[in-house]
Protein backbone atom coordinates (compact mmCIF):
# COMPACT_ATOMS: atom_id res chain seq x y z
CA UNK A 1 0.00 0.00 0.00
CA UNK A 2 1.91 3.35 -1.26
CA UNK A 3 2.48 6.48 0.96
CA UNK A 4 1.67 10.04 -0.23
CA UNK A 5 3.65 13.17 0.24
CA UNK A 6 2.44 16.17 -1.06
CA UNK A 7 5.69 18.40 -1.34
CA UNK A 8 5.09 22.51 -1.41
CA UNK A 9 5.56 25.94 -0.70
CA UNK A 10 3.44 28.73 -0.95
CA UNK A 11 6.78 30.80 -2.97
CA UNK A 12 8.10 29.97 -6.30
CA UNK A 13 11.59 29.49 -6.71
CA UNK A 14 12.44 27.49 -3.12
CA UNK A 15 13.61 24.63 -5.34
CA UNK A 16 10.28 22.58 -4.85
CA UNK A 17 10.48 20.44 -7.32
CA UNK A 18 14.43 20.01 -6.69
CA UNK A 19 13.15 18.18 -3.37
CA UNK A 20 10.59 15.93 -5.28
CA UNK A 21 13.05 14.95 -7.90
CA UNK A 22 15.72 14.50 -5.09
CA UNK A 23 13.68 12.19 -2.76
CA UNK A 24 12.27 10.56 -5.91
CA UNK A 25 15.93 9.93 -6.60
CA UNK A 26 16.89 8.21 -3.33
CA UNK A 27 14.06 6.35 -3.81
CA UNK A 28 15.12 4.33 -6.89
CA UNK A 29 18.68 4.20 -5.55
CA UNK A 30 16.87 2.24 -2.93
CA UNK A 31 14.55 -0.03 -5.41
CA UNK A 32 11.16 1.72 -4.30
CA UNK A 33 8.90 1.25 -6.82
CA UNK A 34 7.73 5.51 -6.42
CA UNK A 35 4.70 7.38 -8.09
CA UNK A 36 5.73 11.49 -9.02
CA UNK A 37 2.38 13.22 -9.40
CA UNK A 38 3.16 16.70 -11.24
CA UNK A 39 0.65 19.12 -10.24
CA UNK A 40 2.71 22.35 -10.99
CA UNK A 41 1.25 23.67 -14.66
CA UNK A 42 5.21 24.50 -15.03
CA UNK A 43 5.56 21.08 -15.36
CA UNK A 44 9.52 20.59 -14.29
CA UNK A 45 9.36 17.20 -12.64
CA UNK A 46 7.82 16.12 -16.00
CA UNK A 47 10.61 17.16 -17.93
CA UNK A 48 13.80 16.13 -15.49
CA UNK A 49 11.73 12.82 -15.63
CA UNK A 50 12.55 12.38 -19.18
CA UNK A 51 8.74 13.35 -20.38
CA UNK A 52 8.51 16.19 -22.60
CA UNK A 53 5.73 18.87 -21.59
CA UNK A 54 2.61 19.48 -24.09
CA UNK A 55 -0.38 19.94 -24.34
CA UNK A 56 -1.56 17.10 -25.90
CA UNK A 57 -0.18 14.75 -23.01
CA UNK A 58 -3.08 13.42 -20.77
CA UNK A 59 -2.06 13.97 -16.92
CA UNK A 60 -2.91 15.16 -13.61
CA UNK A 61 -5.04 17.77 -14.81
CA UNK A 62 -7.32 15.44 -16.34
CA UNK A 63 -7.52 13.15 -13.82
CA UNK A 64 -8.69 16.14 -11.21
CA UNK A 65 -11.20 16.37 -14.24
CA UNK A 66 -12.32 13.45 -14.46
CA UNK A 67 -13.80 13.03 -11.29
CA UNK A 68 -14.33 9.58 -11.55
CA UNK A 69 -12.20 5.86 -8.96
CA UNK A 70 -8.95 5.12 -10.90
CA UNK A 71 -9.09 7.98 -13.45
CA UNK A 72 -5.27 8.35 -13.13
CA UNK A 73 -4.67 4.56 -14.14
CA UNK A 74 -4.80 5.47 -18.05
CA UNK A 75 -2.20 8.74 -17.45
CA UNK A 76 0.42 7.45 -15.74
CA UNK A 77 3.80 7.07 -17.74
CA UNK A 78 6.92 5.43 -17.35
CA UNK A 79 9.79 7.97 -16.45
CA UNK A 80 12.84 8.42 -18.23
CA UNK A 81 14.87 7.31 -15.17
CA UNK A 82 13.71 3.42 -14.64
CA UNK A 83 11.04 0.62 -14.67
CA UNK A 84 10.52 1.86 -10.94
CA UNK A 85 10.04 5.28 -10.97
CA UNK A 86 6.68 6.44 -12.53
CA UNK A 87 4.76 9.82 -13.17
CA UNK A 88 1.62 11.42 -13.69
CA UNK A 89 2.45 14.32 -15.97
CA UNK A 90 1.60 17.10 -15.78
CA UNK A 91 -1.72 19.08 -18.26
CA UNK A 92 -2.35 21.41 -19.72
CA UNK A 93 -4.99 22.67 -18.24
CA UNK A 94 -4.01 22.76 -14.91
CA UNK A 95 -4.33 26.61 -14.63
CA UNK A 96 -8.00 26.28 -15.22
CA UNK A 97 -8.20 23.26 -13.00
CA UNK A 98 -6.72 26.08 -9.81
CA UNK A 99 -10.21 28.10 -10.81
CA UNK A 100 -12.37 24.87 -10.46
CA UNK A 101 -12.44 26.25 -6.94
CA UNK A 102 -14.81 28.77 -8.18
CA UNK A 103 -17.38 26.27 -9.21
CA UNK A 104 -16.68 23.24 -7.58
CA UNK A 105 -15.85 22.80 -3.17
CA UNK A 106 -15.24 19.25 -3.84
CA UNK A 107 -10.98 19.10 -2.71
CA UNK A 108 -11.46 15.01 -3.78
CA UNK A 109 -10.83 14.28 -7.80
CA UNK A 110 -7.48 13.85 -6.72
CA UNK A 111 -7.83 11.28 -4.29
CA UNK A 112 -10.72 9.58 -5.88
CA UNK A 113 -8.38 9.63 -9.68
CA UNK A 114 -5.70 7.38 -7.55
CA UNK A 115 -8.20 4.76 -6.32
CA UNK A 116 -6.81 1.25 -6.87
CA UNK A 117 -3.58 3.22 -8.69
CA UNK A 118 -1.70 4.37 -5.65
CA UNK A 119 -1.49 1.12 -4.33
CA UNK A 120 0.79 -0.02 -6.87
CA UNK A 121 3.87 2.10 -5.41
CA UNK A 122 5.25 2.25 -2.61
CA UNK A 123 6.27 5.85 -2.60
CA UNK A 124 3.86 8.77 -4.00
CA UNK A 125 5.82 12.21 -4.26
CA UNK A 126 3.12 14.97 -5.18
CA UNK A 127 4.70 18.12 -6.59
CA UNK A 128 2.63 20.97 -6.13
CA UNK A 129 2.38 24.74 -7.78
CA UNK A 130 3.92 27.16 -5.94
CA UNK A 131 0.51 28.41 -4.56
CA UNK A 132 -2.31 27.65 -2.21
CA UNK A 133 -5.02 26.96 -4.75
CA UNK A 134 -7.32 24.15 -5.77
CA UNK A 135 -4.59 21.44 -6.85
CA UNK A 136 -2.72 22.16 -3.90
CA UNK A 137 -5.57 21.23 -2.06
CA UNK A 138 -6.85 18.16 -3.74
CA UNK A 139 -2.66 17.44 -3.35
CA UNK A 140 -3.21 17.96 0.47
CA UNK A 141 -6.55 15.90 0.46
CA UNK A 142 -5.17 12.71 -1.08
CA UNK A 143 -1.76 12.88 0.82
CA UNK A 144 -0.91 10.95 4.35
CA UNK A 145 1.61 13.70 4.93
CA UNK A 146 2.62 16.73 4.43
CA UNK A 147 6.42 18.06 3.51
CA UNK A 148 6.82 21.85 3.18
CA UNK A 149 10.03 22.96 1.43
CA UNK A 150 11.23 26.64 2.52
CA UNK A 151 14.39 29.27 1.56
CA UNK A 152 15.67 30.47 4.52
CA UNK A 153 14.37 34.33 3.83
CA UNK A 154 12.17 37.15 4.72
CA UNK A 155 9.67 36.17 1.90
CA UNK A 156 10.15 32.09 2.41
CA UNK A 157 9.53 33.04 6.37
CA UNK A 158 6.46 34.94 4.95
CA UNK A 159 4.99 31.67 3.30
CA UNK A 160 4.74 29.71 6.01
CA UNK A 161 2.14 30.31 8.39
CA UNK A 162 -0.69 30.78 5.30
CA UNK A 163 0.58 26.79 4.09
CA UNK A 164 0.20 25.58 7.81
CA UNK A 165 -3.65 27.41 8.02
CA UNK A 166 -4.21 25.40 4.46
CA UNK A 167 -3.11 22.06 6.12
CA UNK A 168 -5.12 22.66 9.21
CA UNK A 169 -8.15 23.65 6.87
CA UNK A 170 -7.88 20.28 4.47
CA UNK A 171 -7.00 18.15 8.40
CA UNK A 172 -10.43 19.55 9.61
CA UNK A 173 -12.63 19.54 6.50
CA UNK A 174 -10.98 16.71 4.67
CA UNK A 175 -8.08 14.47 5.23
CA UNK A 176 -7.50 13.25 9.43
CA UNK A 177 -5.23 11.61 8.06
CA UNK A 178 -2.83 14.68 7.22
CA UNK A 179 0.17 15.42 8.75
CA UNK A 180 2.95 18.05 8.29
CA UNK A 181 5.87 15.19 8.27
CA UNK A 182 8.65 17.97 8.08
CA UNK A 183 9.94 21.41 7.03
CA UNK A 184 13.39 20.99 4.68
CA UNK A 185 15.05 24.01 4.29
CA UNK A 186 16.45 24.26 0.60
CA UNK A 187 19.22 27.04 -0.79
CA UNK A 188 20.86 27.68 2.53
CA UNK A 189 23.32 29.65 1.97
CA UNK A 190 27.30 28.43 4.16
CA UNK A 191 27.57 31.83 5.88
CA UNK A 192 24.76 34.15 6.51
CA UNK A 193 23.51 35.55 9.51
CA UNK A 194 20.13 36.83 8.37
CA UNK A 195 19.12 33.09 6.86
CA UNK A 196 20.06 31.64 10.82
CA UNK A 197 17.81 34.39 12.04
CA UNK A 198 15.31 33.16 9.58
CA UNK A 199 15.66 29.26 10.68
CA UNK A 200 15.39 30.18 14.02
CA UNK A 201 11.71 31.71 13.32
CA UNK A 202 10.53 28.81 11.42
CA UNK A 203 11.41 26.51 13.97
CA UNK A 204 9.27 29.00 16.63
CA UNK A 205 6.30 28.40 13.52
CA UNK A 206 6.79 24.74 13.19
CA UNK A 207 8.58 23.58 16.47
CA UNK A 208 12.33 22.61 16.13
CA UNK A 209 12.04 18.62 15.46
CA UNK A 210 10.18 19.57 12.49
CA UNK A 211 12.64 21.33 10.63
CA UNK A 212 14.97 18.33 8.99
CA UNK A 213 18.33 18.12 9.11
CA UNK A 214 20.75 18.30 7.27
CA UNK A 215 19.57 21.75 5.16
CA UNK A 216 19.79 21.31 1.19
CA UNK A 217 22.81 23.74 0.55
CA UNK A 218 23.03 26.22 -2.93
CA UNK A 219 25.04 23.85 -5.54
CA UNK A 220 25.61 24.49 -9.48
CA UNK A 221 25.17 20.63 -9.68
CA UNK A 222 21.36 21.09 -9.34
CA UNK A 223 20.70 22.31 -13.02
CA UNK A 224 23.28 19.76 -14.11
CA UNK A 225 21.49 17.01 -12.72
CA UNK A 226 17.50 18.87 -14.18
CA UNK A 227 19.60 19.01 -17.57
CA UNK A 228 20.49 15.74 -17.98
CA UNK A 229 17.15 14.52 -16.98
CA UNK A 230 18.78 11.98 -14.89
CA UNK A 231 18.34 10.89 -11.04
CA UNK A 232 20.81 12.75 -9.01
CA UNK A 233 22.24 9.05 -7.85
CA UNK A 234 23.35 8.47 -10.77
CA UNK A 235 26.01 11.01 -10.63
CA UNK A 236 29.31 10.25 -9.18
CA UNK A 237 31.68 12.07 -6.34
CA UNK A 238 30.53 15.42 -7.50
CA UNK A 239 26.87 14.65 -6.26
CA UNK A 240 28.12 12.94 -3.35
CA UNK A 241 27.14 15.22 -0.64
CA UNK A 242 23.30 15.95 -2.30
CA UNK A 243 22.74 12.28 -2.28
CA UNK A 244 24.02 11.62 1.46
CA UNK A 245 20.97 14.34 2.43
CA UNK A 246 18.59 13.17 0.27
CA UNK A 247 19.30 9.77 1.54
CA UNK A 248 18.95 10.96 5.01
CA UNK A 249 15.74 12.87 3.93
CA UNK A 250 13.96 9.61 2.69
CA UNK A 251 15.33 7.69 5.72
CA UNK A 252 13.42 10.78 7.62
CA UNK A 253 10.22 10.40 5.11
CA UNK A 254 10.31 6.61 5.34
CA UNK A 255 9.75 6.26 9.04
CA UNK A 256 6.83 9.02 9.16
CA UNK A 257 5.10 6.70 6.54
CA UNK A 258 6.45 3.78 8.40
CA UNK A 259 7.73 2.38 5.10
Amino acid sequence: MSSQVAVLSQKGGVGKTTITLGLASAAWAQGLRTLVIDVDAQANATYALGVNPSPKNFGSGDAIKANREGAASSMIVPSGWSDDIWLLPASGDLTERDSDALRDSTYKRLKKSLVGVADDFDLVLIDCSPSLGHNTTNALTSADRALLVVEPTIFGLQGVGPVLDLIDMVWNKENRNLDLAGVILNRVPAISNDAEDRVKDIKKLVGASKVWKPNVPMRVLVNKVHTERSPLHSFGAEATQLKDIFDKHLKSLKSELSI
